[in-house]
């Protein structure tokens, strides 16, 4: 294997049937090795039915309570799902890094891959809170490490039936994903921001993330397929009206005439209409893929989400988008038709916004909660965006600045105590005066990041934290000056006031 390719690895996630007992091996299949078995990593193994009590067993109880009917109680909410035409009781991910070849037993690879989806598991349910999971191990006795993680998805805004139910796709909307159009829906949402937490894996094990066919997957082979089915069809149809020309007259019966009198040319006509329709989609299917170079990234986020709204497909990759060559001229006239925003004002309500809720958020998954909790919408996609109430446009978080990308707004929430913590030390120590200029700013720091009171900036050039705060600073700074003159007590704040007011009055 070269080099690149030992650095490079492909990514795997995929829905699959979610057959328990296999990934349990209770059923022991032939491409298993029994001897490996034992090293397989078993994260959580509950009873599906367990899970569902524990999960919905108050909201079914409350439910059954409302119905005046007998027959429209539910005994057994897992059995109800079971039976339903509109939803699973469960789903199943399967996640793998790398194939046979490159992460097969005995390669380099083996073990980093085994480390990096015990990472990805140790993650999936904070960054999925929706998606609760009963069932998941990491298969180390088959030819590849992956990952088999069985979850039941569920919805707590449902209008009709239990107050918390079954819904995949109700389930990833509350976590801010949307269906931008059909081939883009909730599921697609998710499993890109899935993948490309995947990708930042990788790269934290020097790795890159190798991909295939990646233009492949935003043109429609289904209509693509039906078409050429329809023109197969005719076809058949016209070579049964030429194989009657053929014959004798005599022989031909009534339907023959009509056939051969009414249809030929009709079938001529849809042949090349559907042979047409072959043609352009054939042409998309092959289209090369072209970059058109962007620099602001307002802009670029702008082009994006045209493009996506006019159905071309395109792919995002540092200051380009790569767009099929047929849509060029719709890619250029969408750019050309970019205005910036007049004033920065949403801009900075939204870094004001996400600096408060940094104090009061247990992650970075917390904080997009609160931020929804709050008016705003998300998308999450290769980049993930915001909408404040009532403004008209998305706005990339890694817009806003560098302190605004996922990363280091992670960074600031573990770093959210140290000011506050720093505050309580030295209360601890204070005298008695001072102690209540340290209780006010730590009762300014609650009221700030609950937004029961409007921060100010210190210096307006730097993002919001308590430290840039104008009124803490303006608190800190009379603390100084009580610390540095040794005052203890309020007559003596008051008499060394009149002396200073007295001194600048000789001067």
């Amino acid at each position: 294997m070269s080099e690149q390719a030992r650095k490079s690895l492909s990514i795997s996630f995929r829905v699959d049937s979610g057959v328990i007992e296999h990934n349990n091996r209770k059923i022991v299949a032939k491409n298993v090795d029994r001897a490996r078995i034992c090293d397989n990593i078993i994260y959580c193994q509950q009873d599906i039915k367990q899970k569902y009590a524990e999960l919905f067993g108050q909201a079914l109880s409350e439910y059954n309570a409302k119905q005046t009917q007998k027959s429209r109680r539910i005994p057994d909410y897992y059995e109800h799902v079971l039976k339903s035409t509109k939803g699973k009781p469960f789903y199943e991910v399967v996640v793998q890094f790398g194939d046979v070849e490159s992460c097969g037993l005995g390669s380099g690879n083996w073990e980093i891959a085994a480390k990096m989806l015990d990472e990805y598991m140790r993650n999936f349910e904070e960054r999925n809170p929706n998606l609760k999971v009963f069932n998941a191990v990491l298969h180390l006795d088959e030819s590849t490490p992956h990952l088999h993680i069985d979850f039941v998805p569920i919805s707590r805004k449902s209008e009709r039936g239990l107050s918390v139910k079954v819904s995949m796709k109700g389930a990833l909307r509350e976590q801010g994903f949307t269906s931008a159009n059909r081939f883009q829906n909730e599921w697609a949402a998710w499993a890109e921001r899935e993948q490309k937490v995947m990708t930042e894996i990788l790269r934290k094990f020097d790795l890159n993330r190798d991909v295939k066919n990646v233009h492949r997957e935003h043109l429609s082979v289904d209509e693509y397929k039906k078409v050429a089915a329809q023109v197969a069809e005719i076809k058949k149809v016209n070579a049964h009206i030429n194989e009657l020309k053929k014959k004798s007259l005599t022989t031909l019966t009534a339907d023959d005439f009509e056939q051969l009198n009414n249809q030929n040319d009709f079938l001529r006509t849809e042949i090349q209409k559907r042979e047409k329709q072959i043609s352009e989609l054939t042409g998309k299917a092959n289209a090369k893929f072209v970059p058109l170079e962007i620099f602001s990234e307002e802009k670029l986020q702008f082009v994006a989400a045209e493009l996506e709204k006019a159905g071309v497909p395109f792919v995002e990759e540092n200051n380009s988008v790569y767009i099929p060559d047929y849509a060029q001229k719709t890619a250029l006239t969408i750019a050309d038709s970019f205005r910036p925003p007049k004033s920065d004002g949403v801009r900075e309500k939204i870094r004001l916004d996400i600096d408060r809720l940094v104090y009061s958020s247990a992650n970075f998954e917390d904080l997009l909660r609160k931020l929804q909790g709050r008016g705003y919408e998300l998308k999450r996609r290769k980049y993930l965006t915001v909408k404040s109430p009532n403004a008209e446009r998305f706005v990339r978080l890694k817009t806003l600045g560098e302190d605004y990308t996922p990363k280091k707004l992670e960074q600031r929430i573990a770093d959210r105590e140290k000011f506050p913590n720093a505050v309580r030390e030295k209360l601890n120590t204070a005298s008695e005066i001072e102690r209540k200029f340290h209780a006010t700013i730590l009762n300014l720091t609650v009221e700030i990041s609950h937004f029961k009171l409007l921060p100010k900036k210190d210096n307006s050039q730097k993002i919001y934290t308590f430290q840039n705060d104008a009124n803490i600073n303006y608190l800190a700074e009379q603390l100084r000056t009580i610390r540095d003159f040794k005052l203890c007590s309020r007559e003596q704040i008051y008499a060394k006031a009149e002396e200073l007011k007295a001194d600048k009055t000789a001067l």
